[in-house]
């Protein structure tokens, strides 16, 4: 890497942090919270924001997680690394920078087949039920919403059914399990009721 390109990484990552205080800062304001901002790039490569705020927030406990916390976080992400440029994830603490999270395993390296969970008939059912729906009508089906050991579960159900192809796809909340059919069928096309335009005399 040149010293021009390297002098530009370095401006892109002053202004992509300048960015996000900016955008944080609009939001406070917004919110009639009064606050100071404090910003540093940390060694992974991200962005810590600390907010100290100038009055007492309910549910806000100094330096822990909070829903408010978590909101600002996800809007300063979505509005500061957008669409083709290199993400930089920006994490957000309200009174105190946040602690950094420990890196965790992957969930795409984990086979959830292998994972244990307590006996349960009903469900066991109910997930061969659908992978055999999903096989005989030649519907696509995601299913979203379960921990881990339960997709391991209706990954195993659906494994045992012939013609259809069970996987999972997606990470952390939009994690999914999704099963394909060997022959998709086309969805029919749906017609909307006519209306009646009856004229009002």
């Amino acid at each position: 890497m040149t010293d021009s390109q390297v002098a530009l990484a370095i401006r892109s990552d002053e202004e992509r942090r300048e960015r996000a205080v900016a955008v944080l800062e609009q939001m406070l304001r917004s919110m009639e919270v009064p606050a100071t901002v404090e910003a540093k790039d940390l060694a992974d490569g991200t962005i810590s924001i600390a907010v100290m705020p100038g009055v007492e927030l309910q549910g806000v406990t100094p330096g822990r997680r909070s829903p408010l916390g978590d909101a600002l976080q996800y809007l300063v992400n979505k509005l500061v690394n957008r669409p083709g440029l290199e993400r930089r994830w920006v994490s957000v603490g309200i009174g105190a920078h946040p602690e950094p999270r420990p890196p965790r395993a992957r969930q795409s390296e984990v086979d959830e087949r292998t994972l244990e969970s307590a006996e349960d008939p009903t469900f066991d059912a109910a997930a061969l039920l659908l992978a055999q729906r999903s096989a005989t009508s030649g519907r696509l089906y995601a299913v979203v919403a379960m921990p881990p050991e339960v997709r391991g579960r209706l990954l195993r159900a659906a494994d045992g059914v012939a013609g259809l192809t069970a996987r999972t796809e997606g990470e952390g909340r939009l994690r999914r399990v999704v099963l394909t059919p060997e022959k998709l069928v086309p969805m029919p096309r749906q017609r909307l009721p006519v209306e009646d335009d009856l004229d009002e005399e």
